[in-house]
């Protein structure tokens, strides 16, 4: 087990709630009914999302780290890591984890970066940082903070991605610990055959200051082939078998929320019930990179995941790639 432990997790969201109906009426005008798979495919009822432009994924994250710090009376000097992971940093340069660095006053002696690995990068990060941290003698404690801002991306003429998507960020302690706590095991997974499912931007970096159509920038997607459900099964049969565990051994099982379609065939496939895998996208609208850990805080909060549980976060990305991580909480 490498022994670096969730300390403490938090969130923030934008203060707009928003409902199906002005996504169903959009589509109407378009003669395509969309309600079915809006909410019985995708899972969708409501979303949170900014209230205003000055919002982005530098604000929403400062303040999850904000509260995340008032949670635990940390503050940024004891950070010795700052990982941000983003699709959408409000910066790549300087990095966005610098700008958060130099807000929450981070010590100098810190390592700061920015990664995307799209709607896997959170799970990622936080498997790459437990291991760096396990090394190396003199980082002790790590800030985690995942935050897309999707639907920055997104054409809203596409029904296969407008209205799918939630404005979150989530801010993770992770922490060196000597208790019986930590990541067990990952699995991840590239299937590249899918590579050209979602680009972004649709262009491609070189041409977005050749283009004067904004929608030429925007995501150019192809609804995927790829059969999720059985790759998220192969990654998670092969943590639960080489731990020498079984699905009732999990406490909870923290999915990509981008699709119930997915996570109910998913739950069908290994006998999984909805008290041991909590499904929030019909909440927070699909978040991206934050999103399984947004539904840890969640069973956290709502009592249904405590210390010593195990429990698996599996999630996905665009290309294909996704990640599976056995932890003990």
């Amino acid at each position: 087990m490498v022994q670096v432990k969730i300390r403490d997790i938090a969130v923030s969201h934008g203060n707009k709630v928003v409902d199906n109906e002005p996504y169903l009426e959009h589509f109407r005008k378009r003669g395509k009914e969309v309600e079915h798979f809006l909410r019985d495919v995708i899972g969708r009822e409501k979303r949170f999302l900014f209230e205003n432009e000055n919002e982005n994924t530098l604000t929403i994250s400062l303040q999850a780290v904000n509260k995340l710090m008032e949670k635990t009376g940390l503050t940024g000097a004891d950070m010795d890591m700052i990982i941000l992971s983003s699709q959408l940093p409000e910066y790549t340069a300087p990095p966005t984890s610098i700008k958060i660095h130099n807000a929450i006053g981070g010590k100098n002696e810190c390592i700061c970066y920015d990664v995307n690995s799209n709607c896997c990068g959170m799970a990622l990060a936080f498997e790459q940082t437990a291991k760096y941290m396990a090394l190396t003698p003199h980082v002790s404690k790590a800030l985690l903070i995942g935050c897309d801002y999707i639907n920055m991306m997104i054409n809203e003429e596409e029904e296969n991605l407008y209205g799918h998507y939630g404005d979150a960020a989530c801010a993770v302690i992770l922490e060196k610990t000597a208790e019986d706590a930590g990541v067990l095991d990952s699995v991840c997974t590239v299937k590249s055959e899918g590579v050209d499912v979602a680009l972004f931007p649709g262009c491609g970096f070189s041409n977005i200051f050749r283009t004067d159509n904004k929608k030429d920038m925007l995501i150019k997607f192809v609804p995927p082939t790829e059969d999720v459900p059985a790759s998220a099964g192969e990654s998670i049969s092969k943590l639960l078998t080489r731990n020498g565990l079984s699905k009732d051994d999990i406490r909870m099982f923290c999915f990509s929320q981008y699709a119930l379609i997915n996570i109910r065939k998913i739950r069908e496939n290994f006998g999984i019930d909805e008290d041991h895998s909590l499904y929030i996208g019909d909440e927070y609208g699909y978040t991206g990179t934050s999103s399984p850990f947004i539904t840890l805080y969640e069973a956290i909060e709502r009592g249904q995941v405590k210390r010593g549980d195990y429990i698996v976060i599996w999630t996905i990305g665009c290309g294909s790639q996704n990640i599976g991580l056995l932890c003990k909480y």
